[in-house]
């Protein structure tokens, strides 16, 4: 049954009219605002991500400032049972990107977080293609996209089982690893620069053409950002401990932009947090933690605790070179290396950049982009786009 609801918006989101919401006699999915945020973060933390590095994130104190880093307009949606008990949450975070190299808008679903009720799982599965029928009314939204963890068998079954008709049409997109970098092999020292390629870090007047150069990477990959100069401003300024000056820029002789990248602390709104270790992963932590003092390295975080870490965001290669991409790493790592136990970023299968990776010690979670379209809309990854990097920002999930 479908009853008419009039609701506040999410802090930060967009309002949005009265609207439909989806009921059953003891459940209930409905818009999610401000004064929900304590519960979405209660349940959140009861909630892991499961498969062979059961993690979840712990967004507090306010769950929708990740989602205020990605785009203005963010809407969660919750469903409770008849006592008002949390058992799901999910979030559509909608922005331009682009698709065949034009300026479309785009959606990314994230935030999935289900008990385990077949029930739920199919309101929850109506509920979201009515979401995105809704987008595509409301902004012309016909293409989303989201990631799930390879080995999450739970998730696996409720969104890609064959057997549940009601499922989500989701197509796969492309495989890619959550790299954790932890350390260097041997004692081998930093790639080399030349005049032809020098690291520098950022300045006010390398702003336009790093905004150009990051746009005109992101054109031709398919949701890439479309940093326009209003959304690289934005950023610049609302990120928490963000700045011209994360930036790390590889230039040739003549000064022209190779490629960048910029580490970004985002613990003052996500930290990632491990529930448990497999026994290999567990013994490795606790030698590394054993010898961090010596090599001045910060130990990693036990399971149950905050990990201290930092991204490598808006990495951008021009023509994914893996010499330069090298001689960014080890300029980000020596940066880094100090204060934060791990460096992650993100590499895609078949990815050119990952010789450059082979220098270091990490750890890698198998992850898959899946694509979700409405209804009559044709795929949004064509064969022409299929093996194009996308234009995916692992630190904004």
């Amino acid at each position: 049954m479908r009853t008419v609801v009039d609701e506040p918006a999410a802090d930060g989101a967009t309002p949005v009219p009265p609207r439909l919401m989806q009921s059953t006699q003891s459940l209930q999915i409905r818009r999610a605002y401000a004064a929900d945020n304590s519960r979405i973060l209660d349940f959140q933390a009861q909630h892991a991500m499961q498969g062979a590095l059961p993690l979840r994130f712990d967004r507090a104190p306010d769950y929708f400032a990740l989602h205020r880093c990605h785009a203005i307009d963010h809407r969660t949606w919750l469903a409770e049972n008849e006592r008002g008990d949390m058992r799901g949450v999910a979030s559509l975070v909608v922005r331009h990107g682009y698709l065949s190299g034009l300026v479309r808008p785009v959606a990314y679903l994230g935030d999935l977080r289900l008990v385990p009720d077949r029930q739920l799982s199919r309101a929850w599965m109506e509920e979201v293609r009515a979401r995105l029928t809704d987008l595509e009314q409301e902004a012309g939204v016909q293409h989303a996209y989201c990631c799930m963890i390879r080995d999450n068998r739970l998730a696996s079954q409720s969104l890609l089982g064959a057997r549940r008709g009601g499922r989500l049409p989701l197509t796969h997109w492309r495989g890619y690893s959550n790299v954790s970098i932890y350390g260097q092999r041997g004692w081998r020292s930093a790639a080399r620069t030349s005049d032809s390629l020098r690291i520098v870090q950022a300045q006010s007047h390398h702003a336009d053409a790093l905004r150009a150069f990051l746009d005109t990477q992101s054109a031709d990959q398919p949701f890439g950002c479309v940093f326009s100069e209003d959304e690289f401003a934005r950023r610049l300024q609302t990120w928490p401990d963000f700045g011209i000056e994360a930036f790390l820029l590889a230039l040739d002789a003549r000064g022209n932009l190779l490629g960048c990248l910029a580490p970004w602390d985002a613990a003052q709104i996500k930290r990632i947090v491990l529930e448990r270790l497999p026994r290999p992963i567990g013994a490795l932590r606790l030698a590394f933690n054993a010898m961090a003092p010596v090599f001045g390295r910060p130990r990693i975080a036990a399971p149950g605790q905050a990990l201290r870490d930092i991204y490598l965001t808006h990495l951008q290669v021009r023509q994914r070179d893996p010499h330069v991409f090298a001689a960014l790493l080890d300029a980000a790592w020596a940066r880094v290396r100090h204060e934060y136990a791990l460096m992650q970023l993100c590499l895609y299968d078949d990815d050119p950049l990952w010789p450059a990776v082979t220098r270091y010690r990490s750890t890698r979670i198998s992850m898959d982009l899946y694509t979700l379209s409405t209804a009559g809309a044709a795929s949004p990854i064509d064969a022409a786009s299929a093996a194009l990097i996308p234009g995916f920002e692992i630190y904004l999930v």
